[in-house]
């Protein structure tokens, strides 16, 4: 599958047309990883938002520490992230440092990179990409909230 047959499937940029999504593919760059490569750490800065061309991904968040070993975080997966998902849009939305690690899962995933300030400038100089990629991103975000909440909840005993 072509990127832009992959950007044109993908949540981020539902209800964009075919010319707006040719725009955002002139933006980034694809990557190619291999299974237990670390794409991106938790707490740290990077600058461009990815999405899934081909391939897989893990989403870990740290746990504590490995037998309680200072420094050494215990990585707990939280989601798995296939063709077509988007990983590092919270970063996008407030310049923040990363809130989990992603490390690749699958040899030869094809990741598509899209830095932050060319997203950002497109979005200045044409305001319905901006807002139609901005409301997929809450809408996508607040989903990922609710599925988070509920398996806390659940894993407490919680309703």
């Amino acid at each position: 599958m072509s990127v832009m047959d992959v950007l044109q499937h993908s949540e981020l940029f539902l209800e964009l047309t075919p010319e707006q999504i040719e725009r955002i593919a002139a933006l980034g760059r694809e990557a190619i990883y291999d299974a237990g490569d670390i794409i991106i750490s938790e707490g740290g800065r990077s600058d461009e938002v990815y999405v899934i061309c081909n391939g897989m991904v893990e989403v870990e968040v740290a746990q504590g520490t490995v037998h309680d070993v200072p420094g050494v975080p215990q990585l707990s997966s939280i989601v798995r992230l296939g063709q077509g998902q988007m990983f590092g849009e919270m970063a996008l939305v407030d310049s923040g440092t990363r809130s989990a690690t992603v490390r690749c899962a699958q040899d030869g995933t094809v990741l598509f990179a899209i830095p932050h300030i060319d997203f950002w400038d497109l979005f200045e100089s044409d305001y319905q990409i901006g807002f139609i990629v901005m409301r997929n991103i809450a809408a996508d975000l607040s989903f990922k909230l609710r599925h988070r909440n509920l398996q806390t909840r659940l894993a407490g005993g919680g309703a």
